[in-house]
């Protein structure tokens, strides 16, 4: 499916962040598209400059939803512009086995074909170990109105690729622009070179750092194993139906 060219820069060019990426301008069907401005994804905003919180000033964020840990938090606290009021929701969590795999990816213990076994592994737990999670996310969306809304963990690849896909999807967003949206990061990748080490193979750091399709086909997998549908998921696992998807579609969609 041909998505068109972006209306606007989808990507905005901070140094502390790489990975910052407006949701908006994508087909959602029915003639409209996702509004520009509305909702962000990125990675962590820990090391923004002032620069940078000169340019977020101006976006008018209203929420932010933080998926890390406290840990994660802890040790690398957002840098967000003083005097905005910006609500932050924390909803930490991280895929089962994930600490595990860190650890042996930075011993060396673990090749690259491992490695993707694994996180194929995380991604098609998303869906069903995660639901309260990205329930409250929605929650968070909903309770924004429309007002500017920013998802973001420390790479801004799984906890925020699947968070952002389900945001895609619930808005009418067709599978192969879901995907594409999630792929992009492989052109913004968070430099993570504290996960590894010396005997760390460049594979594995490839596998490990890559936004690879079929990572999210995995989830999408579970999802339509577990629910026969997208549709269905979103309703009896995470709540959202028909009412609820309109609402959200009427804030941050609009006519083409």
């Amino acid at each position: 499916m041909d998505t068109g060219t972006p209306a606007r820069e989808r990507r905005l060019a901070l140094t502390g962040a790489v990975n910052f990426r407006d949701l908006g301008g994508y087909d959602v069907g029915a003639g409209r598209r996702t509004r520009w401005g509305k909702v962000w994804r990125s990675d962590s905003l820990a090391d923004l400059t002032d620069d940078d919180l000169a340019l977020l000033g101006p976006l008018g964020l209203h929420t932010l939803i933080d998926f890390r840990l406290p840990l994660e938090r802890a040790r690398k606290p957002n840098r967000l512009p003083s005097g905005t009021g910006i609500k932050t929701v924390e909803i930490g969590f991280i895929p089962e086995g994930t600490l595990d795999l860190l650890q042996a990816v930075y011993r060396g213990e673990v090749d690259a074909a491992g490695v993707e076994a694994e996180v194929l592994r995380h991604y098609a737990t998303f869906p069903t170990a995660h639901v309260r999670e990205y329930a409250e996310m929605f929650a968070a969306v909903e309770h924004a109105a429309g007002r500017p809304t920013l998802i973001h963990c420390t790479s801004g690849k799984d906890r925020t690729g699947f968070g952002a896909a389900l945001i895609l999807l619930a808005l009418g967003a067709p599978r192969e622009i879901v995907v594409e949206d999630y792929a992009l990061t492989n052109r913004h990748r968070r430099d993570v070179a504290f996960l590894f080490s010396e005997r760390t193979p460049r594979a594995v750091v490839e596998m490990l750092t890559a936004a690879q399709p079929k990572y999210l086909e995995a989830a999408l997998a579970t999802i339509n194993d577990a629910h026969g549908s997208v549709d269905a998921y979103l309703e009896r696992a995470l709540g959202l139906g028909q009412a609820r998807r309109e609402r959200l579609r009427a804030l941050l969609t609009e006519p083409v």
